[in-house]
């Protein structure tokens, strides 16, 4: 009986701490929190906390998985690259109170990127699909 008791326990606080770093984790109430919380969890690599940002539907948890693909197939030091990288807001726009685009770069690629957030049900989302769909409407200009 010692011995079940033992190894329940094991398992036991091997699951907690497996599901502790989301569980414990909570979204920021602010979209520029959010998306930065969501850019930085995607440069460190960290796909299963970003993807806690993405807002649900099909289409947009079929790309961030191409895009988790393509980070996971690149080379060790793009990686690290990234993960040492800062994170440059360039521009946050307010269109509405439930919709935010934020224009951004990192100090690795530095290439200009946008993301655009949308509360529902009192939590800031990725919609992942903007960066895809060519929606230019209300796009900040760069």
């Amino acid at each position: 009986m010692a011995k079940f008791t033992t190894v329940l326990f094991v398992i036991i606080a091997i699951a907690s701490i497996g599901c502790s770093e989301t569980d414990n984790y909570k979204k920021p109430d602010d979209p520029l929190e959010a998306g930065r919380d969501f850019i930085r969890f995607a440069l460190d690599g960290n796909m299963r906390q970003a993807k806690l940002f993405i807002l649900k539907d099909g289409t947009n948890e079929m790309l961030f998985e191409r895009n988790e693909k393509m980070y996971n197939a690149s080379s060790k030091s793009e990686k690290d690259g990234y993960k040492e990288a800062s994170i440059i807001i360039n521009k946050s726009q307010d269109l509405n109170d439930s919709t935010t685009i934020i224009s951004y770069s990192n100090s690795f690629k530095k290439e200009n990127n946008q993301i655009k957030l949308v509360k529902q049900n009192n939590e800031w989302w990725v919609d992942f699909k903007y960066n895809f769909t060519g929606d230019s409407t209300n796009v900040i200009e760069k």
